[in-house]
């Protein structure tokens, strides 16, 4: 195995000192962004030319984009001798995992061939930029020394169930997916707790008796086992065919119990799965990783039928396709901090003296602005919420820093960002130098608030700063009346869905009256959310008027639109 101190001893033994190390990471200075995407785009561009097996398997994977930022990163890593075996480790374990060896040694040359041609250093810096070049020759030899070392080199083979593995499916998915007319997904339920309770010998031993059965049923089917329960079949029987014989293997599974070994005996154990089926006449264009999402999010829907087995048809995944372009747009957006803010009043319903403004995310698209009830979810889904939350703080320090507004400014942080960022920031905020009571919370629904570890001292130490803190969504999910009983919070917003009907349901009325006479005991103040009509102004003053509740303030289109500020 390559170690940090094996690779400084192979350097010694070619002569080269800690002072040639020295003029060598002098030799960064040569290696400018632009020089370097060009080192890399020529590199991928002998790949898509030369290497046809890489090329299509960086095509399935859209790697493109990822391709070009490896090899930059790497030219900067380079240079600190110190780190290097980390990024030889990290190479072996992503690059050869996918790219064949003999395709790494070419593209590797090529890369060099690039670095030679590219780099124009002065006649005095030649002799170093010669041992620079032969520093990247020896790393490559260390990179695949690494990976015959761990045997990374991966068989087709899965080692629990002799099924076809993960990475033949990724090396051969292009070829596989043309012959196959149906692709299906099967998800054993509950085996993780399998694992837990009665050890992963016995876990092993399930994932051995399914893949028999799918076997014996799909004889000529490619069948892979992808990851832990998951099993991957491409069929060239039609949809309804598959759904058939899965729904057959579910009655067999619950008339033949697995047995298990046990202390006291056997323990016989019914395996139940979720099964999703698509046609591949709409995925035969479509890359591993657009397949694999729409699966994935097949099955979750398919654990809410009946039977746990769904088909998706043509309009279905045309569907997917587009929240698949959405989240990426999302996920692009918040990495590259394309985010705008739009700012949305909040005033008194009955003097109109306003209360604060919310901050709110909006994503640019291509040709429309991304609203935030579309994109919230998706960043729930990819536990990006709270780098977007971040993003969102940072925003909001330069709205003040450069805007300098003389009104209180909301923003919403989720539990995940309370529980690891909330000393960040207090520190942000501080070094800032913003009047804390320009700043108000909105604790966000997303997850449940009583969850944070120390939320009830957070909150306090909230106040202590002058910093308001509101119940963001009360009425739905995790913001209810427990919150109110337990948090110290100066106000709650009345979530949209219950004030936009309130005219007509008389249960969201008795609703509104109960938080309003909470809030008067409470001393709180309460935000309508989403009036967008005159009509749910003048009922939601009445209610407030009957009960003698005057801390009443409303958002919405009625009050007034977001409006975008620019920084």
């Amino acid at each position: 195995m390559v170690k940090v101190m094996e690779f400084r001893e192979s350097l010694r033994i070619y002569n080269i000192t800690d002072k040639d190390l020295k003029e060598i990471k002098e030799l960064k200075n040569f290696f400018s962004d632009e020089t370097k995407r060009t080192i890399s785009k020529e590199t991928l561009k002998f790949i898509k030319e030369k290497l046809q097996k890489s090329s299509q398997i960086i095509e399935d994977l859209q790697f493109h984009k990822s391709f070009i930022e490896i090899i930059s990163k790497f030219l900067d890593k380079i240079f600190d001798v110190r780190k290097i075996d980390i990024y030889i480790d990290v190479i072996a374990r992503t690059h050869l995992k996918y790219i064949p060896t003999e395709d790494f040694i070419k593209d590797y040359g090529k890369f060099l061939q690039n670095v030679i041609n590219s780099i124009q250093v002065p006649e005095e810096k030649l002799p170093t930029f010669k041992k620079f070049i032969f520093i990247l020759i020896l790393v490559s030899y260390c990179i695949l020394f690494k990976q015959i070392s761990n045997r990374l080199e991966e068989q087709n083979s899965d080692s629990v169930t002799k099924l076809p593995s993960k990475i033949y499916l990724i090396r051969n998915f292009s070829k596989l997916l043309k012959k196959s007319r149906t692709i299906a997904i099967i998800d054993i339920n509950d085996f993780k707790n399998i694992n837990i309770y009665y050890g992963f010998q016995a876990g092993n031993s399930i994932l051995t008796y399914m893949a028999s059965f799918l076997k014996s049923i799909f004889k000529q089917a490619t069948i892979a086992r992808v990851q832990n329960d998951e099993f991957f079949i491409l069929s060239e029987e039609p949809p309804e065919t598959v759904f058939q014989k899965l729904r057959n293997l579910q009655n067999d599974l619950k008339s033949i119990p697995f047995e298990i070994p046990v202390k006291s005996g056997i323990e016989k154990i019914v395996i139940f799965f979720t099964g999703v089926i698509l046609e591949t006449e709409r995925c035969k264009n479509m890359d591993y990783n657009t397949l694999f999402w729409i699966l994935y999010k097949g099955i979750k829907k398919a654990k809410k039928k009946e039977n746990n087995i769904e088909i998706i048809y043509r309009d279905e995944i045309s569907s997917y396709i587009l929240q698949r372009k959405l989240t990426l747009d999302v996920i692009e957006a918040i990495r590259k901090r394309k985010i705008k803010i739009r700012l949305q009043k909040i005033e008194n319903l009955i003097n109109g003296k306003l209360l604060f403004k919310e901050s709110l995310a909006r994503i640019p698209a291509s040709d429309s602005i991304i609203e935030a009830e579309k994109f919230i979810k998706l960043v729930c889904q990819t536990n990006i919420e709270e780098k977007l939350d971040i993003l969102m703080v940072e925003k909001l320090l330069e709205i003040y820093k450069k805007k300098k507004p003389n009104f209180p400014i909301s923003i919403n942080l989720s539990s995940l960002f309370m529980q690891n960022k909330f000393n960040w920031f207090l520190d942000r905020i501080t070094k800032e130098k913003i009047e804390p009571g320009k700043i108000i919370v909105e604790l966000t629904e997303r997850e449940d608030i009583l969850a944070i570890p120390n939320i009830v001292k957070k909150v306090n130490i909230l106040k202590k700063r002058g910093i308001k803190v509101f119940v963001d969504d009360f009425g739905v999910k995790y913001a209810n009346y427990e919150l109110l009983r337990i948090l110290p919070v100066d106000g709650v917003k009345i979530d949209g869905s219950i004030i936009k009907n309130i005219t007509t349901n008389e249960l969201d009325q008795l609703f509104v009256t109960y938080v309003f006479k909470l809030a008067q005991m409470r001393n709180l103040k309460i935000v309508a959310e989403y009036i967008e009509k005159k009509e749910t102004k003048e009922k939601l003053v009445e209610i407030s008027s009957a009960t003698g509740f005057t801390e009443l303030y409303g958002q919405g289109f009625l009050i007034g639109k977001p409006e975008i500020v620019s920084i």
